[in-house]
């Protein structure tokens, strides 16, 4: 009896060691195999997110191949348009999709990707885009844009918690739920974003010494008085000073808003007594005023601070907030390389935000140079584009820092661009279209 007790004690203990030893194992493998779900899961959707910038992209590329007549532009764009289409194949064959799902996409994408090598090799030999080709182009931009609405479409209506595996049938005849959601949206365009974040040339801080500010030094007391100016209403408070490009004093001032308050941070170069910048949280509340007034209120803001001749070059309101680009125009030219940004609370009849590193960085005296006129430079424009707006102008230039230019503002389709052309070289300089996105539009 006593054998047979002890020989069921080890038998337990054994079993019992090896069920650890079990639970050891699947809890191993159990995190083992969570841990590679979740690296394929990053992976699919890594490549997925890269599909979709690539179809974003290259509609946006397509569409400006039809703006410019200037070979060097044709071959950077032709060649963009070439080595992101090879990007969307390849990131099209990390996806868990069947074959007859993506194969509209693959198609595409190769097609456009042996077009544009095509007319690469007429570019290099000195010939220009035929009208032919344009018709060609046309065509299949149209097929970028009808994948472009159906593929953002599905993109949206995934959630943070979304799991592509979870949606994938990974047998022969996989006709899962992510396969055919890729290609099986219905297209939507009718819902178009309104806020304008940037306009032409909003990031034209150049990389050099600043020369936009004034000599003299202030004290805290005299950018104190700049901000209460501007804020006489405002509780204000010094919150010290800081060091880097720009030195600044920095305060703190509090905006009453029907019993919400609205906080508003505020920087004053030591170097010229400068209104550098300022930012908010919040916004006011109450009837707002109009766009033209807000339009007004930037520009008279400028002069308050003791800038004269800025005028608004683009505007666009989001719900109560009104984001205004101010820039100097001098003998009806306009000075792109000192742009100021505005925000302005239609509500609260204030400025919230203030944007002026681009002026204080680049602002000096400058004379408009031209060795060809305004008739002369639009004529290399498309002629598929319709000028609507003609303008002088001196812009960022990240080669030489800045140039003379002539600004030709067109249309094509339902699109508009911004194209620059050197007023002394003739040479194209920049070409930008307003494209929507999720955010709002932007200039690219």
């Amino acid at each position: 009896m006593k054998k047979t007790i002890r020989a069921l004690a080890i038998l337990s203990t054994v079993l019992g060691s090896l069920m650890v030893v079990f639970a050891m194992l699947f809890i191993s493998f159990w995190v083992t195999s969570n841990t590679y779900k979740t690296q394929l899961e990053n992976s699919y959707m890594r490549s997925f997110y890269e599909v979709v910038d690539t179809i974003n992209t290259l509609e946006v590329d397509l569409s400006k191949i039809v703006a410019t007549n200037e070979l060097g532009s044709q071959r950077e764009l032709l060649g963009d348009i070439y080595n992101n289409c090879a990007l969307g194949v390849a990131n099209l064959g990390q996806l868990p999709l069947s074959g007859n799902k993506v194969s509209e996409i693959n198609k595409l994408l190769n097609t456009t990707s042996g077009f544009a090598y095509s007319l690469l090799l007429e570019n290099y030999v000195g010939n220009n885009i035929g009208d032919e080709d344009y018709d060609q182009i046309e065509s299949i931009y149209n097929n970028v844009k009808a994948i472009q609405y159906d593929i953002n479409e599905y993109m949206r209506k995934l959630r943070y918690d979304y799991s592509i595996l979870d949606d994938v049938n990974f047998g022969e005849e996989s006709e899962a739920n992510f396969s055919a959601g890729i290609v099986g949206t219905e297209s939507s365009n009718s819902e178009v974003p309104t806020l304008i974040y940037d306009g032409p040339f909003s990031d034209s801080v150049l990389n050099k010494e600043i020369v936009g500010l004034e000599d003299a030094l202030v004290s805290q007391e005299e950018s104190y008085e700049v901000v209460s100016r501007l804020y006489p209403d405002g509780e204000i408070a010094y919150l010290g000073d800081t060091s880097g490009k720009f030195e600044t004093y920095n305060y703190e001032v509090v905006l009453d808003s029907s019993n919400n308050n609205l906080e508003l941070y505020v920087s004053i170069t030591k170097k010229g007594g400068f209104l550098l910048s300022i930012t908010s949280f919040g916004s006011g509340v109450g009837e707002p005023i109009s766009i033209e007034s807000g339009v007004e209120l930037a520009e008279d803001w400028a002069k308050d601070v003791g800038i004269t001749n800025m005028y608004s070059v683009w505007y666009q309101q989001s719900g109560n907030m009104l984001y205004v680009n101010l820039a100097p125009i001098v003998d009806r030219v306009i000075h792109y390389s000192d742009l100021i940004k505005v925000k302005v609370d239609l509500c609260l009849n204030t400025v919230v935000g203030w944007e002026a590193a681009s002026y204080a960085t680049n602002h000096t005296t400058r004379s408009f140079e031209s060795s060809i006129g305004i008739i002369e430079a639009g004529s290399k424009i498309s002629n598929l584009l319709t000028i609507v707006e003609r303008n002088l102008c001196i812009v960022p230039n990240e080669f030489v820092g800045e140039s003379s230019a002539y600004e030709f503002i067109c249309t094509w389709k339902d699109y508009t661009y911004y194209i620059y052309i050197d007023s002394l070289t003739g040479e194209e300089l920049n070409i930008m279209r307003v494209i929507d996105t999720s955010n709002g539009q932007l200039l690219m």
